[in-house]
């Protein structure tokens, strides 16, 4: 018998799914652990399984469409010949519940608008659609009109709106841009409630067009990972308690072991990074508070020292995860941070390698950032943002010479990290980073 395929939530955090790519075409018989289609969530692409066998019956929805978990994409049974009618007959009807709801939404009422201001408000088909797909409707506020649509409308067939409204203007400004040629829609008014009145008029060129920019305004769709971004750091910056702790640390030590690494060692890439993530591990040992998780109950400090590495991606950022960093070898951890760092950018990661740190590291050295703050990725408690390493001058045992300095700022969780207890761990990864043979023993 015929039934649906329904989005699968193929990440902890999927609000969305994009379906990025079918893999079965309609018509193709499929074993059970098949790979149906792909589909992009907010960190990775991930592959979507079909647990039975059976034949692929109907595609349901286009790719590129933004779908939530449990919401139907396909129609599948076990012969090619199967009724499906009633289920499509379904399908439209959970597909058009959302705009029969928004059509008996009443109109808003006269009031809002002002007498002398009638708008007109029309359906047009743009080149590019201005507005992605979403959950029931897309709902827009036109001079007190709700606009809808519904998130199973094909990408490219956006319904969106464009409002033609008399501008507000006093009678006189309107008189002069009347004689003059100037288009009232293009001023902005300063009279009040944006009112244009004489001087506005006055001030604007022939025909009301403003100065010509050098490029177009661009609208770029939020993806679901910088949704997600905005969503979970937003959420840290609003709930948590954060303090900051800069340090400077002496890096002469860490640019001689990368220098004999390279020499002696050449098939070895360890970058200083590498060498960064090490120390930090080995502090995380000798300070379990800092490797810890506050919730209302109790703090819960980690047994394990899992590293978060910040990775920027085109669409936004992600944070693979070095596990029990404590325990591995430089060599082992510069190859398995360049590993996951490729599979981030090919979107490759399973949702395993990017969640459950324990601690992360942000580093903008790279690019020339001397000194900035991070936000903490919750559940964490602590991230630490690393600058560049520069040659400057410095002043040791009273004499001026140029030595290697780095700025880092560790932002810590005050429900969990005293100030005492941040300043501590810095010291003790004062001790690696100024000495890293340490990290050798």
């Amino acid at each position: 018998m015929a039934e649906f395929y329904e989005m699968p939530s193929v990440s902890p955090t999927m609000e969305f799914g994009t379906l990025v790519q079918w893999k079965i075409a309609e018509g193709q018989a499929f074993e059970s652990g098949a790979v149906m289609a792909e589909v992009g969530t907010d960190k990775a692409n991930m592959d979507a399984e079909i647990f039975d066998s059976g034949v692929l019956l109907k595609h349901l929805v286009q790719e590129g469409a933004e779908i939530p978990p449990g919401y139907p994409i396909a129609i599948w049974g076990q012969s090619r010949e199967e009724d499906i009618s009633g289920l499509l007959a379904e399908f439209e009807k959970r597909k058009s519940a959302p705009k029969a709801a928004a059509a008996a939404e009443p109109a808003a009422p006269a009031a809002e608008l002002e007498p002398d201001e009638p708008t007109e408000v029309q359906s047009a088909k743009p080149a590019t659609p201005s507005a992605p797909a979403s959950l029931g409707t897309i709902e827009r506020q036109w001079m007190g009109k709700k606009l809808t649509r519904n998130f199973m409308d094909p990408p490219g067939d956006i319904q969106a709106a464009s409002v033609t409204a008399r501008p507000k203007a006093s009678p006189l400004a309107r008189k002069i841009a009347a004689d003059r040629g100037i288009d009232l829609h293009r001023l902005t008014g300063s009279g009040p409630g944006g009112r244009i009145v004489q001087a506005d008029v006055e001030k604007a060129p022939a025909g009301g067009a403003p100065a010509a920019s050098a490029r177009a305004d661009a609208s770029v769709r939020n993806s679901p990972m910088r949704k997600t971004i905005a969503k979970r750091l937003l959420q840290s910056h609003q709930d948590i308690p954060v303090f900051f702790l800069t340090a400077t640390f002496d890096m002469q030590g860490f640019v001689d072991l990368r220098d004999q690494l390279k020499k002696q060692l050449p098939d070895v890439k360890v970058s200083y990074n590498d060498i960064l993530i090490k120390a930090v591990a080995k502090s995380l040992t000798e300070h379990p508070w800092v490797n810890a998780q506050w919730s209302a109950d109790a703090i819960l400090q980690k047994g394990s020292v899992d590293i978060g590495v910040a990775v920027a991606l085109p669409a936004g950022l992600i944070t693979p995860v070095v596990r029990n960093a404590d325990q591995k070898s430089l060599a082992q951890i510069g190859t398995e941070v360049r590993d996951l760092a490729g599979r981030a950018k090919d979107g490759k990661l399973a949702v395993e390698e990017y969640t459950n740190g324990t601690f992360t590291i942000s580093n903008l050295g790279m690019m020339d950032i001397e000194h900035f703050t991070a936000i903490i990725n919750p559940p964490e408690s602590a991230i630490l943002a690393v600058g560049s390493i520069d040659q400057v001058p410095v002043v040791t045992n009273g004499q001026l010479g140029m030595g290697w300095r780095m700025k880092v700022t560790m932002s810590c969780d005050h429900r969990v990290i005293d100030g005492a207890v941040g300043a501590a761990f810095l010291q003790t990864l004062r001790k690696y980073v100024e000495s890293p043979v340490l990290l050798l023993v």
